[in-house]
């Protein structure tokens, strides 16, 4: 397993790092990614990536090489809540995979494609949208 160094655009202080740190596995062509990203957009575990490195060693650009057919989805805590930890024991029961960043907020949701979106939006609607923001950052599942 290796960690992918992505270089993070930074706009308006967001996102709150400028690099992020993916695992992965090293394939003979391109890296397959083995973890929901927090901050890196059209990532889904399983991805095969080509990437190309900047003179830090840190990802300058990539692109998919093939797509999996994993979602993830990301939550940021905008209020203050104790929901979010009970809803993501919930998602893990239904074999989805998380990564989390409390001190930040931030919540990553990696969504197997044989797991209903339906019951994952039914879990992610108990949250209170004024206490959590929702986002799609790599939607593959069938609508």
């Amino acid at each position: 397993m290796k960690e992918l160094l992505f270089t993070l655009d930074i706009d308006d202080d967001w996102p709150p790092i400028s690099v992020e740190g993916v695992p992965c596995t090293q394939l003979a062509v391109g890296y397959q990614i083995d973890v929901a990203p927090l901050f890196v957009k059209d990532l889904s575990v399983g991805d095969v990536i080509a990437v190309v490195f900047d003179t830090d060693g840190n990802v300058s650009s990539w692109n998919h090489i093939t797509q999996s057919n994993r979602s993830t989805i990301w939550l940021l805590r905008v209020a203050k809540t104790n929901d979010i930890e009970s809803i993501l024991k919930e998602l893990r029961s239904f074999d989805c995979n998380t990564v989390q960043l409390p001190k930040l907020g931030s919540y990553s949701i990696d969504v197997p494609s044989e797991c209903s979106i339906q019951v994952v939006d039914k879990c992610l609607a108990k949250l209170n949208e004024s206490c959590v923001a929702i986002a799609y950052p790599s939607f593959r599942h069938p609508e």
